[in-house]
């Protein structure tokens, strides 16, 4: 139903309704005074707020992009469309004319430096050798010598205490001393290997320079220069209020989803609210459409929807609504309010009893 029902279409429903239910009267006597309007409200507004505003800015190399961007005199008067929808947020960066230029970076050579690790050297200091692994460089390289060359005795070795046949295949000549079987398999009774990364040369290749002496200097990322310019920002964001008058709670369900809720969409600051709000609607909303600082775009949304709340004497302890839906007219009813606290009463009464009950019970198994 687009339009508002009439008092008479209203009491109609109501009746029919209330027949249904088992009510067997009509829902009003000769006054009107048992039929009383309201006009639920959800208004919603989003405004798109623009600032601005500029920074100096200094990048390494040459931006191609910073160069193609849009340029601006005055970033205050420079003049840009309003976005089309309100909700989206959009951001614009500009050149100011004539700030866009290059610097040459004062803290390196062409974009690189020397390398602080090796010095400038390219190599990095490294020990020729390196413990063994399996005897790790201790007395057990040789059972005999013990790694130094010396035999203990001009005696055939002996075996150390719980040395098996296993323990003594296991092992070499020693290398330093020329004993069967006494020395590491890995080291040959010398304690140390060679070694694995400068190959005993003393000194590796450095990582940081990867042996170039020279490293990129990360301030300018090697390019040697710097791209200056004043950059001007605009940025449109969304801002959102909203205001809500939807009745009963017990009533949303019924009115949010079946109620035909008549939507009036303003967009510019000069749209007026529909002309057939009462004065305190129109006192509730006007503070919203004022205009703010920097608005740009705005889109307000009004949706109403009249309730009509129906008293039926023959069924005194229940509330009966009414409004228009998408096939005619909606009838809900919903207990009175002072049946609800009568019944709240009741049950705070109950509780109360039984927690005194349950005391006393308590006090008199002690």
């Amino acid at each position: 139903m687009d339009r508002r029902p009439s008092d008479a279409e209203i009491l109609e429903a109501v009746e029919a309704y209330a027949r249904r239910r088992g009510v067997a009267d009509r829902p009003a006597g000769p006054g009107a005074e048992a039929l009383t309007w309201q006009v639920l409200l959800d208004f919603r507004i989003v405004r798109s707020v623009e600032t601005r505003g500029e920074r100096p800015k200094r990048e390494p190399g040459s931006r191609d992009d910073i160069a193609s961007r849009p340029t601006y005199t005055d970033i205050h008067s420079h003049r840009v469309p309003p976005p089309d929808d309100p909700e989206l947020s959009r951001s614009r960066l500009l050149v100011r004319g004539g700030s866009l230029g290059e610097e040459r970076c004062a803290d390196c050579d062409g974009g690189t430096n020397r390398c602080g690790a090796c010095g400038g050297r390219g190599v990095r200091d490294c020990p020729r050798f390196v413990d063994c692994p399996v005897c790790e460089g201790g007395p057990d390289a040789c059972w005999e010598c013990e790694g130094t060359g010396r035999s203990r005795s001009r005696r055939p070795p002996h075996l150390r205490a719980g040395t098996t046949s296993a323990d003594r295949a296991a092992r070499v000549r020693c290398t330093r001393c020329r004993v069967d079987d006494v020395a590491c398999p890995k080291c040959r009774g010398r304690r140390q290997l060679d070694c694995p990364d400068c190959k005993k040369s003393g000194h590796v290749q450095c990582t940081a320079c990867s042996g170039t002496k020279r490293v990129t200097h990360q301030e300018c990322q090697g390019t040697g220069r710097f791209t200056v310019w004043t950059e001007g920002w605009i940025h449109q964001n969304p801002h959102r209020a909203r205001e809500r008058r939807l009745g009963r709670l017990d009533l949303r369900r019924a009115t949010g989803n079946t109620g035909h809720w008549h939507e009036t969409v303003l967009r510019k600051t000069t749209d007026k609210l529909p002309g057939d709000l009462e004065d305190s609607d129109e006192a509730l909303l006007a503070p919203h459409l004022t205009p703010r600082k920097d608005e740009v775009a705005r889109r307000a949304t009004l949706r109403r929807l009249p309730l009509a709340h129906v008293r039926v004497p023959a069924d005194p302890h229940r509330d009966y609504f009414a409004f228009p839906s998408h096939t005619g007219i909606e009838v809900t009813s919903r207990p009175t309010t002072e049946r609800v606290r009568h019944f709240a009463a009741i049950a705070g009464a109950s509780l109360t009893l039984v927690a005194l009950v349950a005391a006393l019970a308590v006090a008199l198994l002690r």
